[in-house]
């Protein structure tokens, strides 16, 4: 797998000394069928306005790689286009659920989903998310039951799971369902990261357990590093939520980017066989950082069954993140902002070449160990 390092936010945020591993962004270029796609919108002069076919295009495109992947069967006009899927979710609570209120947060989960919520004008319940016999985080059903007891009506469900990197299976997701549909609340489910699943695990569409209470949101932009093209998919299963959609989100206020819809239609329709070697790369790095962070004192980590973030919790060390960056010249993300138990964890990015994954973690394991 070649790798890039063109600069971008990951690389060029921190000292030239600072090896990057937080950021969410891969270092293996892109796909040849997106830059020839790219080439060729260029060469049309396609700078103008995001255009219908454009997103019909990649409606069939995204809705055939879900069912080829995933064996999740969806309508390509129920495919709507946002921004990103923090605006795409915002959208959702602001539109979707009942006004006022509140929103639950499984925690650790991503740090813009705080945020996002306040920006749409409603309060967060956190729950804190226990860790099994395994290490691995489950979701705390009890607490999220009285979540929505005291009256919350909506669920953001990060699947799979960003920081910890868990792939949930059908059970736990049809359970949290069942859980939300006993008090008419909605789950909205984030899957940004469903193309990058590890072998033995399998990426579970929460619509495809119940597409009236789900709305999905997603995009190809973790998969094949597109994120600052903005086009990302909000997928509306419910006749009566695409109703409301299509009354609220006319074309011209979507706030998509035209070569965002053509580079993520070519990624999911000519995509793949880019992907699984990205797999392959990403299944020796995932090797290689469980070799180095399993068994190390004050360390608590349980292998990633998905994503390119490996998550692991660090004690007695204060920040560590802070440490890690002024001590040991690496740049992982974590702290509180994942939520409120969540101040020990580090983030770490996996997702570049093996000579400098190993440089990044000799620093990691050096700093903590």
């Amino acid at each position: 797998m070649s790798v890039d390092r063109p600069g971008g936010l990951k690389w060029s945020y921190y000292d030239d000394d600072v090896l990057a591993a937080w950021v969410a962004e891969m270092d293996f270029g892109l796909a040849p069928a997106i830059t020839a796609a790219l080439h060729d919108a260029v060469d049309r002069g396609l700078t103008g306005y995001p255009y219908p076919d454009a997103g019909d295009a990649l409606a069939e495109a995204a809705t055939g790689f879900w069912a080829r992947r995933f064996g999740w069967e969806v309508d390509p006009g129920f495919v709507y286009p946002a921004p990103d899927v923090v605006t795409g979710v915002r959208r959702v609570i602001e539109h979707l659920t009942p006004p006022g209120s509140p929103v639950v947060l499984h925690t650790p989960v991503y740090f813009p989903f705080f945020d996002m919520v306040r920006m749409a004008g409603r309060s967060i319940i956190e729950v804190p998310s226990p860790r099994d016999a395994t290490g691995r985080y489950v979701l705390d059903l009890d607490a999220i039951h009285d979540a929505f007891a005291a009256g919350a009506r909506s669920i953001v469900l990060c699947n799979p799971w960003n920081p910890t990197g868990r792939v949930m299976g059908t059970e736990e997701i049809g359970d949290l369902i069942e859980l939300a549909k006993r008090f008419g609340g909605r789950v909205i489910s984030d899957e940004i990261h469903g193309p990058i699943v590890f072998d033995g695990h399998h990426h579970v569409p929460a619509a495809a357990i119940d597409p009236e209470t789900v709305v999905t949101v997603t995009a190809a932009s973790k998969g094949w590093k597109l994120p600052g093209l903005k086009a990302a998919q909000v997928v509306l299963t419910s006749e009566s939520d695409r109703a409301i959609w299509e009354e609220a989100f006319t074309p011209e206020k979507t706030g998509v980017g035209t070569f965002g819809l053509i580079a993520s239609a070519a990624a999911y329709a000519e995509g793949e066989e880019w992907l699984d070697a990205v797999m392959r790369q990403l299944t020796t790095n995932r090797a290689l950082v469980t070799e180095r962070l399993s068994g190390m004192p004050g360390v608590t980590y349980a292998e990633p069954e998905g994503t390119y973030l490996a998550w692991a919790t660090v004690e007695g060390m204060g920040d560590p993140v802070e440490r890690l960056l002024t001590e040991g010249r690496v740049a992982v993300s974590g702290g509180a902002g994942f939520g409120s138990t969540a101040g020990n964890g580090i983030r770490i990015n996996f997702a570049t070449d093996p000579e400098t994954l190993t440089a990044i973690l000799d620093r990691i394991v050096a700093t903590i160990g």
